[in-house]
Formats: structure tokens, C-alpha cells, sequence
């Protein structure tokens, strides 16, 4: 067992291929063997030749004429020819044989109940027997099974030849996507992410090639991502740590005064710098399937109320009114409330970035099955086609120009991870009248 452990996969299925085909091929052999030899030896037992048939009626009608059984022994050891039957006692003892040889010879009962029995006066039975049938049946049984076991054995030898031959196409077809798909996973565990297998059959190789392809593209895909997110965070960090070493560097050297102005924007950089880091950790946790979350009963209109408290001064400031449609018997949530917080904060802010100046947004909700659907609607210029594909990615802006707004570009991508949390859905698309909607699906208690 060690030895065929530590052999090749296609050794291994070469191997099994030539066991189970000999395997077989000595049970059809042992198995058609046999059943020539009975179907022979019921054949010549019997079926009687016309010429046997005639002999024994001959030596039954003397014994009659003649009511002598010796003048029937006398008259066939005087025959110019010899008479091809056997005549036995009722001890079953050959009296008579072509062949002096076999005389006196025991015979079986089986082959006793083979020949034609011959009452005599005295009560006692003999038997009449053809010789074919016990001397010759030997010869000629043992060469017509001679003949038959050569062409079995020669079948044989032909099935496993055939079977190593298809054996082995088979084997080529088996293996060769296994090599490729082994070259294939060294390559990408190299971080050649763009390798492909390529499917070209349908069977159960062509599936696993299939997913081997899909599992390379999602591993190339998560590499892309990976490397433009460390890009990114980069960019993000370098441009307040950039701005606080230079401003650290003047007050250091006396080119600036320390003043309230001073302070307060290294002040904006460190906050901006602080909430980067805690955004990309909260991320970094839904990633690893560690955020917690922590659901109890919440009344949707009191977690609205609470937004809207915080962020009432924003939407004074820039004359945006706020329109809340959310019906009393609304179920409550079964939810993160300080999660689902942080999210309808953030999809408020998010509309009020991109209402402009007597705008208006609207919060509704309504009841759907075990859930509730709150929805976040703006009167701005809407998202295209571009965003609305791209809205919830990392870092992602949809303008790219306004890069000094105090955003990170991960407020969407945290939203729809808590919501994901919470066994929720979150998408975006565009009003009919203009403007863009951020709907939540969230489960009702």
C-alpha cells in the first residue's frame, strides 16, 4: 500500500485500469469456461447420433431374439468391426468395450442413468451405453475445451491490450487539465493572478477548470483592489500628514505664529487623519467577519429624529428642507441602533453634500415582508451610470475633482458593510423627477 501511495496519479489509474481489466477478464474466462464445459458435456450426454440409436436397438433387439445375454457378449467380440457401445452388470461394471482396456471398468451412476437399460428374465437390468459417451466424451471434451480456452485466453489478451490503449487516451484526456491546472495554481501562488486554465469540455475536468478560472479571477480582482486600496490610503493619508508636517515644520522654524487659525486647521488635518483610520478599521473588520453587532428593538422615527438633531444645522445653514414620511404603525428594527446610526448619518450628510441651496430631501419609509424599507432621497443633479456601478466602492468619488470636502470616500463602503452586518440591503438609483435615492432594507422585529 505504501509503495502504490507514494506512485503517480496516472500510475495509480493505470494500474487500477490493468487490475480491474484482468480481474474481469479471469472471472468472464473461469465463468465462459465453465459454461462451455457443461454446455458440451450436456450436449454430447444427450444428444445420441442416428448411428447410436441404431447400434443400441440392434444389440437390444439380438438379446430379444436370441433371450441369451452371453450369445449377445459372443456375437459382439466376433464382429469384424467393433461396436461402439458398452454393456454393463447391474453392478455397473463394463462386461463389454470396443477397447479391451476399459473392460471391467467401473461405471458411475450418472453416467449409468446416460445409456438405455436392458431388462433381462431373471429380474436383473443392464445397461447399454454408446462408448462416445464415456470413453470418447474424455478425448474429445478435452480437445474442444483445449480449443476454447486458447481463443478465450487469446480474447483476453485482446481486451486488456484494447483496454491499456483506451486506458491510456483516457488518462491523457484526465491528466493533461490536471497538469495545466496544476502549472496554473504554481503560477498564481507565484502572483501571476492572470493566469487561465480554459475550459474545453463540459464534463466534471471542464467545471473544475471553470472554477479554477473564476477562483483566478476573483484572486486577481481581490490583488487590483488590494493594491489600488493601499494606493489610495496612501494618497489619503499623505495629503493631511503632509500638510501637518509642513505646518509643524514653519511653527518649528518660526515662519508662522502659532495662532487660533494655526491651530485649528493642524487640528481638521488630525481629525481627518483620525476618522481615515477608524473608517479603514471598521472596514477591516467586515472584511475578517469580526464587526460585532449587537440588535435590539428600535423605533425608526426616534433613530431619524436623533439624525436630524445632529445634523439640523447643516440643512439651516445651506436652506435645505427636510421632508420625513414615516408612517406610525411602522414596525420597530431589529438592529445595531449605534450601526444604523452612524449609517443614516452618513446617507443624510451624503444628500445634504450634493443638494444644492433650497433644495429639499426626503426620508420615507415603508412596510415590506419581516422588513422595512427606509429610503433617502435628494433633489440634486443625480448619480450616472458610472456612479450608480461604482457608488459603494472604496475611495470612490463621484467628483473626483472635490478632493478637499473633509470626505474619505469610504462613508458609502462602511454604510453598506453595517448593513450587510445586519442581514440588510442598501442600493442607489435616480428619481424620474432628477435627484438620487439610497434605499435600506433592514428586518423589522
Amino acid at each position: 500500500m505504501r509503495v502504490f501511495r507514494q506512485m503517480s496519479f496516472q500510475a495509480r489509474l493505470l494500474l487500477t485500469f490493468v487490475l480491474v481489466v484482468a480481474l474481469t477478464s479471469l472471472a468472464a474466462y473461469l465463468f465462459i469456461n465453465q459454461s462451455v464445459k457443461h454446455a458440451f458435456s450436456e450436449f454430447t450426454v444427450n444428444t445420441y447420433t442416428p448411428q447410436e440409436r441404431a447400434v443400441l436397438r440392434l444389440v437390444q433387439g439380438f438379446y430379444e431374439q436370441t433371450g441369451d445375454l452371453d450369445v449377445v457378449i459372443a456375437f459382439l467380440d466376433r464382429g469384424r468391426r467393433e461396436v461402439p457401445v458398452l454393456l454393463v452388470d447391474p453392478d455397473g461394471h463394463v462386461v463389454y468395450a470396443p477397447d479391451p482396456r476399459f473392460r471391467g471398468r467401473h461405471l458411475t451412476a450418472d453416467q449409468l442413468t446416460e445409456g438405455e437399460p436392458v431388462p433381462l428374465a431373471n429380474g436383473e437390468i443392464w445397461t447399454v451405453i454408446p462408448s462416445r459417451i464415456v470413453l470418447g466424451q474424455e478425448i474429445i471434451e478435452r480437445g474442444f475445451l483445449q480449443a476454447t480456452r486458447r481463443s478465450l485466453w487469446l480474447a483476453g489478451l485482446i481486451a486488456i491490450v484494447a483496454a491499456l490503449l483506451l486506458s491510456a487516451l483516457l488518462l491523457r484526456q484526465i491528466t493533461q487539465p490536471l497538469r495545466r491546472l496544476d502549472m496554473a495554481a504554481r503560477r498564481i501562488a507565484r502572483g501571476e493572478f492572470s493566469e487561465r486554465v480554459g475550459a474545453h469540455t463540459s464534463d466534471e475536468i471542464g467545471h473544475l477548470a471553470r472554477s479554477f478560472d473564476e477562483m483566478a479571477e476573483s484572486l486577481e480582482r481581490a490583488e487590483r483592489t488590494k493594491r489600488q486600496m493601499i494606493a489610495d490610503v496612501s494618497h489619503e493619508l499623505r495629503t493631511p500628514l503632509a500638510a501637518v508636517r509642513s505646518a509643524l515644520e514653519a511653527l518649528r522654524d518660526g515662519l508662522i505664529e502659532p495662532n487660533p487659525e494655526t491651530l485649528a486647521s493642524l487640528h481638521d488635518k488630525i481629525l481627518l487623519t483620525t476618522r481615515l483610520v477608524r473608517d479603514l478599521h471598521q472596514l477591516t473588520l467586515a472584511d475578517a467577519g469580526r464587526l460585532t453587532v449587537q440588535r435590539t428593538a428600535c423605533r425608526l422615527d426616534e433613530l431619524v429624529e436623533t439624525i436630524v438633531e445632529t445634523i439640523g444645522v447643516q440643512l439651516e445653514d445651506s436652506s435645505i428642507r427636510l421632508d420625513r414620511s414615516i408612517p406610525a404603525e411602522l414596525p420597530p428594527l431589529m438592529v445595531d441602533r449605534q450601526r444604523i446610526e452612524q449609517v443614516f448619518l452618513n446617507l443624510l450628510a451624503n444628500a445634504i453634500r450634493h443638494t444644492p441651496e433650497g433644495g429639499e430631501i426626503s426620508i420615507s419609509a415603508a412596510t415590506r415582508a419581516n422588513s422595512v424599507q427606509i429610503s433617502f432621497c435628494d433633489s440634486g443633479p443625480g448619480l450616472s451610470e458610472q456612479d450608480l456601478l461604482h457608488v459603494f466602492d472604496r475611495f470612490y468619488r463621484a467628483d473626483e475633482a472635490r478632493t478637499s470636502d473633509g470626505g474619505t470616500g469610504l462613508g458609502l463602503s462602511i454604510a453598506k458593510a453595517l448593513i450587510d452586518a445586519q442581514e440588510g440591503r442598501i442600493w442607489a438609483e435616480n428619481r424620474d423627477v432628477g435627484g438620487a435615492c439610497f434605499h435600506v432594507v433592514l428586518p423589522s422585529a
